[in-house]
């Protein structure tokens, strides 16, 4: 019997999309124990969707080389690319390391492939990393079950707003990696004044640390859109957003929560590439308007954000309209 841990992405939305990587490697070794180490906020998914038998969180980096020791685990599999994973594995001594060459840390893995070029979405970055221990990949869309309390919290959350779950739509207007991934605060509150003129309840949903931007939005609307989310656990989120008709968000965690929860989602694109970040397992509508410099990529626009600004409200109403009608 052989003991494994799963070196969880440190994104919201990457630890989503490393859901079937988990599955595929539970499916393989049904009985061997599997567990994750994972932040806070993506440990939480990982405790819901229960592929692993344990999951740790992560902490400072010598909390988390004892944890590991403690677990005395055989295999690490490291989905982060960075040094400090490789590192973190191998003080814990974990004899099996296995991940992709990259930040100069082949020589602290044992198993070490070159990183796959990054054409294919990113569902599929961690296909060869199992391939190369003999293991078929999990081709199924991330799905993420909800705890009965969840599900409760969430509703408890609508039935005390007095939104209607039948026609709500959410928008999430933050993304934790950049500004650039955001379409203007002033163009979601336009599009919650447009949706509420509709017939559709509208909310903002934000995480923690992101009330700010939502609170933008909100005024922006001139309408009665609550923020929510902010003291939310991201299963909390999930199950909130699996109440909604739809969400209209950049790409970010929720919008790869609504994908996990079978919402339609309106996703809003523009410094990175659909074709590697777009949400899977929900019906979808992407909306970019690629210029001369799309995908960037970069965290600071060097010219006037036009990937985003160039998405006008209409785009998004008419978007919502059709998804929500052929979702029917």
């Amino acid at each position: 019997m052989t003991s494994r841990v799963v070196i969880a992405p440190n994104w919201l939305g990457d630890s989503v999309m490393a859901i079937p990587f988990v599955r595929a490697l539970r499916r393989q070794f049904p009985n061997d124990p599997l567990a994750a180490l994972a932040k806070p906020g993506p440990a939480s998914i990982y405790r819901a969707e229960s592929s692993a038998d344990r999951v740790l969180n992560r902490s400072n980096f010598v909390a988390d080389v004892i944890a590991l020791r403690t677990g005395e685990f055989d295999e690490a599999w490291l989905l982060p690319h960075s040094f400090r994973a490789a590192l973190l594995c191998y003080l814990a001594g974990i004899p099996e390391r296995i991940g992709f060459e990259s930040d100069r840390r082949g020589l602290l893995l044992t198993v070490s492939l070159a990183r796959p070029p990054a054409t294919d979405h990113q569902l599929h970055d961690y296909d060869s990393l199992l391939r190369a221990r003999g293991i078929e990949p999990d081709m199924q869309p991330p799905r993420l079950p909800l705890p009965q309390e969840a599900a409760l919290r969430a509703q408890d959350i609508l039935d005390t707003r007095g939104l209607d779950g039948s026609r709500l739509a959410l928008l999430a207007p933050a993304a934790a990696f950049a500004w650039t991934k955001r379409w203007p605060a002033e163009r979601f509150g336009e599009l919650a004044r447009g949706l509420h003129d509709r017939g559709f309840s509208t909310a903002f949903v934000v995480g923690s640390n992101e009330e700010e931007i939502g609170a933008r939005a909100a005024q922006a609307s001139q309408v009665s859109a609550p923020v929510l989310g902010a003291s939310l656990d991201p299963v909390e989120l999930a199950a909130l957003i699996a109440r909604a008709r739809v969400l209209i968000g950049n790409d970010s965690g929720p919008m790869h929560l609504a994908g996990a929860v079978g919402t339609p989602v309106v996703a809003l694109f523009g410094p990175t590439d659909p074709g590697r970040t777009a949400p899977s397992g929900s019906p979808t509508r992407i909306l970019d308007r690629y210029v001369f410099c799309s995908p960037c990529y970069l965290k600071v626009c060097p010219y006037g954000h036009e990937c985003m600004k160039e998405i006008t409200v209409d785009d998004a109403l008419t978007a919502v309209e059709e998804l929500v009608s052929s979702a029917r």
